[in-house]
């Protein structure tokens, strides 16, 4: 029987593990995955983040909340009782990820890693994961930060962290991050099936993303997840994963993708200092009647997943974890 709070719509298969097609090949294992990333509306992410534990503590279904260094910095200095809340839901599991400035944010190499040695390589690697960075400049400082700052926050390891980077950055950051406590790695490249593997750590779990907060012409929540179950393996168990960022519910758009990107369409590597009044300038405020709808969708996700417990079983990175083991 799988522990956690995925568990309780396990129980009526417990006799069946993972590798178990034939017993399990109605589940489909569903995460609700939030992206957390927007310190430039500091506000509005930590309101939005408090409503979306608010309901999944109301609907007593897991999530999975990944965070990044900027908006680590600015809970712990603004709401040190929202960091206490991620840390102590029982329906929560925390994460982490990446984001710019990062120089190893996927293809943001502006420091020029391939130039070092893996021995640098390594080094400056271990100075961001264990320092808060610099968003002007994108340097390192003196405080503590990144995923080490994340773990003592939390208590715990967070269980998933993206291994970004090219060729050797990859592999060393998936090897640091394996000794600090991570147990998955992720790729949004594709699917991933159950055990595999790479640079060490495994990877989460992914049949099918479903990006829920894209346009989708007004389609409700139980619309979205039947036409995923559609496009979902029928012969085994099968991970779905549904994503949003906190900034989907009040802006469209990259809050900060102004600041490190040309535009939306070229979003190539550029320079420090990075200009600040250039926040925002990748998107737009949602309406009043655009908010309402992402979160009725939400809501309608919630229900769906709740009220269907014969097909769905909810998850968050906490299962993974004890049933990776």
């Amino acid at each position: 029987m799988f522990l956690g709070f995925g568990c309780q719509q396990v129980q009526n298969n417990e006799e069946a593990a993972i590798g178990g097609a034939e017993d399990l090949s109605e589940t489909i294992y569903t995460t609700f995955v939030i992206n957390t990333h927007d310190w430039v509306n500091a506000e509005q992410s930590i309101d939005t983040l408090n409503k979306i534990i608010d309901l999944h503590e109301e609907y007593q279904l897991p999530v999975d909340i990944y965070l990044n260094d900027p908006v680590v910095q600015i809970y712990k200095e603004q709401t040190p009782e929202l960091l206490e809340r991620l840390k102590t839901s029982p329906f929560v599991a925390v994460s982490y990820h990446l984001r710019p400035p990062s120089p190893y944010y996927w293809d943001f190499d502006w420091l020029g890693f391939d130039k070092m040695n893996n021995k640098e390589i390594e080094a400056t690697l271990r100075d961001y994961e264990e320092h808060e960075i610099d968003l002007a400049t994108g340097e390192p400082t003196g405080e503590p930060g990144g995923y080490e700052l994340l773990k003592n926050l939390m208590g715990y390891s967070p269980i998933v962290a993206t291994a970004m980077g090219k060729g050797q950055v990859e592999e060393i950051l998936a090897k640091i991050f394996k000794e600090k406590g991570v147990k998955f790695s992720l790729t949004h490249s594709g699917t991933t099936g159950w055990q595999e593997m790479k640079n060490g750590l495994w990877m989460r779990p992914e049949d099918l993303e479903v990006k829920v907060y894209e346009p989708r012409g007004r389609k409700s929540g139980e619309k979205i997840l039947t036409e995923a179950l559609d496009a979902l393996p029928k012969t085994r168990p099968a991970f779905l994963n549904l994503k949003w960022h906190e900034n989907n519910f009040y802006f469209a758009g990259t809050p900060w993708g102004g600041i490190y990107w040309n535009n939306k369409e070229d979003r190539g590597v550029t320079s420090p200092p990075w200009d600040f009044s250039k926040a925002g300038a990748d998107g737009r405020d949602l309406s009043e009647s655009e908010q309402k709808e992402q979160w009725q969708r939400y809501k309608e996700c919630l229900e769906y997943v709740k009220n269907h417990p014969e097909i769905f079983t909810a998850i968050n990175a906490r299962d993974l974890a004890e049933m990776i083991e």
